[in-house]
């Protein structure tokens, strides 16, 4: 039963993520910016993938980081070839930069609609950097399909919303 809890928590955060991240780029914004569908699942998906890394954590790393360094290093052995247990660090940093973009949108979304252009882009590149890793190059058999899948949606959403920049909101009269 953790095995499930674990897999599935992950791939329905993803999915989350992915459909999150899909409006927000169709849309020419960032995921929950001024859509409440967005904004929900946006935070719905953080907050289950902040259940798939406690389960993780809990029943295959019991709550020892170095139980889960050696794990990240014996996956990377697996797939590079070289041992690099270091790459959880990049596991933390993404549940981090999620948690506090869900929290800054909260908590303050117009201050997180006017932040320099170049913090979403570069927080995104990263997000699915990590997102790719997980979903395409460490999977294995269907599930590196559907993150093959995931990622062709993204990227005709992109496409598709680059014709529809984001609105400049335009000053009234005094």
């Amino acid at each position: 039963m953790e095995k499930y809890l674990v897999r599935w928590s992950v791939r329905i955060a993803m999915l989350l993520y992915v459909f999150a991240l899909a409006r927000g780029l169709q849309r020419g914004q960032e995921p929950g910016e001024s859509d409440r569908p967005g904004r929900y699942t946006w935070t719905l998906g953080c907050l289950v993938f902040l259940v798939h890394v406690a389960a993780a954590f809990h029943f295959q790393h019991q709550w020892s980081h170095q139980l889960a360094m050696q794990h990240t290093a014996q996956e990377a052995e697996r797939v590079f070839g070289w041992a690099f247990g270091e790459g959880i660090y990049f596991s933390y940093a993404f549940t981090l930069f999620w948690f506090l973009d869900v929290v800054w949108m909260w908590f303050n979304g117009e201050a997180r609609r006017q932040r320099a252009r170049w913090i979403p882009v570069v927080l995104h590149v990263f997000l699915l950097t990590i997102v790719i890793n997980g979903a395409i190059i460490f999977a294995t058999g269907p599930v590196r399909w559907v993150g093959l899948l995931m990622l062709g949606v993204l990227a005709y959403c992109w496409f598709s919303g680059r014709s529809n920049p984001r609105q400049v909101p335009q000053l009234a009269d005094s």
